[in-house]
């Protein structure tokens, strides 16, 4: 038996997410890994949205810029999935509640850049 689904509000739908959705992008400088500064609010804003949902999973999902070899691109992929996910842990959300893989959606990928997606915990 599922409960209900929670408030819809400025920060997107709160309560159960059937299947992973979007929430945030954060965006990196060509050839770089490094979170700028600029983005770092997201990281707050992330772990606070986790707190008041703790059924919600994290999942994290890279993309590159198409102009790097693909060695070159996955190696960069990982290490700004590797920033996004250690940024959130270090924002307090607990590793267990975090996944790295591909869950958004592929032809909406967009050039250097991680998207943060929610789904509700099995």
């Amino acid at each position: 038996m599922q409960g209900p689904t929670g408030e819809i509000g400025a920060q997107g739908r709160v309560g159960v997410v059937d299947s992973w959705t979007s929430y945030r992008d954060f965006w990196f400088e060509f050839d770089s890994a490094q979170i700028h500064d600029s983005e770092r609010n997201k990281l707050t804003e992330i772990a606070a949205y986790m707190n008041r949902n703790p059924s919600l999973m994290i999942g994290i999902d890279g993309s590159t810029d198409p102009r790097g070899t693909d060695p070159k691109n996955q190696d960069l992929c990982d290490r700004r999935v590797q920033a996004i996910h250690d940024a959130l842990v270090g924002a307090g959300i607990p590793a267990a509640r975090i996944s790295a893989g591909a869950f958004g959606d592929v032809e909406l990928r967009r050039d250097r850049r991680v998207e943060v997606l929610f789904a509700t915990a099995n």
